[in-house]
């Protein structure tokens, strides 16, 4: 206990009040007009870049890479209550320009993710964390905006009817047919892209995923990059390409994926399993292609290739489909067997 004399009389007052009065900063008044300014300016900026990535056709595209940057250094800098009302103003100030639709779409997209992921990274100072609890917050935005915007529109995402497929099937046919294609080859385009539309409401969760997952990854990505170029590395660094390597179970889960749609194309068994089956595939398939990539980067990268003929590789590997089998399988095997230890040596 600490004494106070005050006009002969002593009073106690508890140590811990003490303590905090003494610990209070003498800079905290002209603190927050500094604070104020800097999150109207992160606010106003989130807004201008969600504006242009609205309104221009190609080039928007950069800009909505850019959108959560802003909005990542104000989940940064700030706490999370403030994080939050910068967030809704800067909603209302997009609903002022292009409507309600268009501040669904910037606070659910771009928004959520951008504060989420500044939250985040003072909590947790583990990339791979960062980015997992990123994507739990991006694929839960993306659900609620198709469930807001199913309900204004009336358009159900994972439904598409039979009379919408077949006239997007004829507009490209149309155009396969203007370039000369033969009627042969035009019949077999037609068969496939039947295919493929009937398959999309299919494998719709899994596509859902992955976009969440591509989503946060380019912010956050964009977001580092741009606190770098202010001089701040306040995001943990992503772990190389060449390093990444994903869990064994992934395999099993890979297996299991090919037991359920064998069961579900049977017909014994209900339509659920081919759905479960299908996307279990999809996401399983694409984590053992990341990870055969991944060893195909690193022996590259071992051999002393450039990095842009990198690139140009990996891009062919990706776009011709025997390739991407082949680094499939290569992504099994470095599971099982670590390639890039064998590699170093």
């Amino acid at each position: 206990m600490d004494r106070c004399y005050q006009g002969g009389k002593c009073e106690l007052l508890p140590l811990t009040v003490v303590k905090i009065i003494r610990k209070q900063p003498r800079g905290g008044v002209m603190k927050r007009p500094r604070e104020i300014v800097e999150s109207s300016l992160l606010i106003a900026l989130a807004v201008v870049l969600f504006l242009a990535s609205y309104v221009l056709p190609v080039v928007g595209m950069v800009f909505a890479f850019l959108c959560p940057a802003p909005l990542v250094v104000l989940g940064l800098r700030h706490n999370l209550a403030r994080a939050l009302l910068g967030l809704v103003v800067a909603t209302i100030l997009v609903s002022l320009f292009v409507g309600i639709s268009g501040a669904f779409f910037f606070v659910l997209s771009f928004g959520v993710l951008g504060v989420g992921l500044g939250f985040l990274s003072k909590r947790y100072r583990n990339s791979v964390e960062i980015i997992l609890y990123g994507v739990l917050i991006s694929l839960g935005g993306k659900l609620l905006l198709m469930i807001i915007l199913a309900k204004l529109t009336g358009v159900n995402p994972f439904d598409v009817h039979p009379e919408e497929m077949m006239s997007i099937i004829d507009k490209v046919a149309s155009i396969y047919n203007d370039i000369g294609m033969s009627k042969e080859a035009l019949n077999t385009a037609r068969a496939q892209m039947a295919a493929t539309l009937a398959m999309i409401p299919k494998i719709f969760p899994a596509l859902l995923i992955m976009a969440s997952a591509v989503d946060c990854f380019l912010s956050y990505g964009v977001s580092r990059l741009v606190l770098r170029r202010l001089g701040s590395n306040e995001l943990p660094p992503i772990r190389p390409f060449g390093r990444w390597s994903f869990p064994k179970s992934i395999f099993w889960v890979f297996l299991l994926s090919g037991v359920l749609s064998f069961m579900g194309f049977s017909g014994s068994f209900p339509e659920l399993f081919l759905r479960i089956g299908l996307n279990l595939r999809l996401l399983s398939s694409g984590l053992l292609m990341l990870q055969g990539l991944s060893v195909f980067w690193f022996y590259m990268s071992y051999k002393k290739i450039k990095k842009i003929i990198r690139l140009v590789l990996v891009g062919i590997v990706v776009l011709f489909p025997l390739l991407t089998q082949i680094i499939l399988i290569l992504g099994i095997i470095d599971m099982w067997i670590d390639l890039r230890a064998k590699i170093g040596r």
